[in-house]
């Protein structure tokens, strides 16, 4: 008879799990609409409604780099405070969600992440004539000698791009192609300009929208 028992409660604990795992699991519901459904509890006011996940700083999290593969890609945790500087945690740049990217071996921002500051490529002091790079950002000029040019990209390069260029030298650097105010065919000496492509090629692909 005990057996008998023990077997029917079984069965119905057997069933009960599986109407659930079909179901889905539900908080303060008995009907979830998904996997894993939360329903607010708005007739308790002294109960906040949330769900939360693992809250670490940085270095607790990069401590978990081993933990981290595969199995684990797409999880979500909070970083508290602190940056990354290197591993998993390399694209941590402060406190924030945080996703597992296994594709790169990442945490990945989801928002409310510190936003980066963008990287600026500034290259070396040129002292003569210098054809501009697509990843070139702020451009040091240091222009004691006539004759030398500032020749900027016209293909492979999004519109909007700006150079921040600045000439600390004596002598002016002449522009090439000429930016669209062609009244400006120089960077003078001791003076700084910035440059904007607006597409095209030739002449007026490019255009100064400030001085500094």
């Amino acid at each position: 008879m005990k057996k008998k028992l023990l077997l029917a409660t079984a069965l119905v604990s057997f069933a009960a799990l599986s109407q659930a795992q079909q179901k889905g699991v539900g908080i303060n519901t008995t009907t979830p609409a998904a996997t894993l459904d939360v329903v607010a509890d708005t007739a308790n006011n002294r109960m906040p409604d949330a769900v939360l996940v693992p809250r670490m700083t940085v270095d607790q999290l990069a401590a978990k780099d081993g933990a981290y593969a595969a199995a684990q890609n797409g999880a979500l945790v909070f970083v508290t405070s602190g940056r990354g500087s290197g591993g998993k945690t390399g694209n941590v740049t402060g406190a924030g969600f945080y996703y597992y990217d296994d594709s790169t071996s990442k945490w990945a921002a989801v928002g409310g992440g510190t936003a980066p500051n963008p990287a600026m490529n500034i290259t070396a002091e040129q002292t003569s004539s210098y054809t501009a790079t697509v990843t070139d950002d702020i451009i040091l000029l240091n222009i004691t000698s006539a004759g030398n040019t500032l020749t900027l990209p016209t293909s492979g390069i999004p519109v909007g791009k700006k150079y921040y260029v600045t000439n600390r030298g004596g002598n002016s650097m002449d522009v090439s192609p000429l930016p669209r105010e062609e009244g400006t065919q120089n960077i003078p000496g001791q003076q700084g300009l910035i440059f904007m492509y607006l597409g095209g090629s030739g002449n007026g692909s490019w255009s100064i929208i400030s001085g500094f």
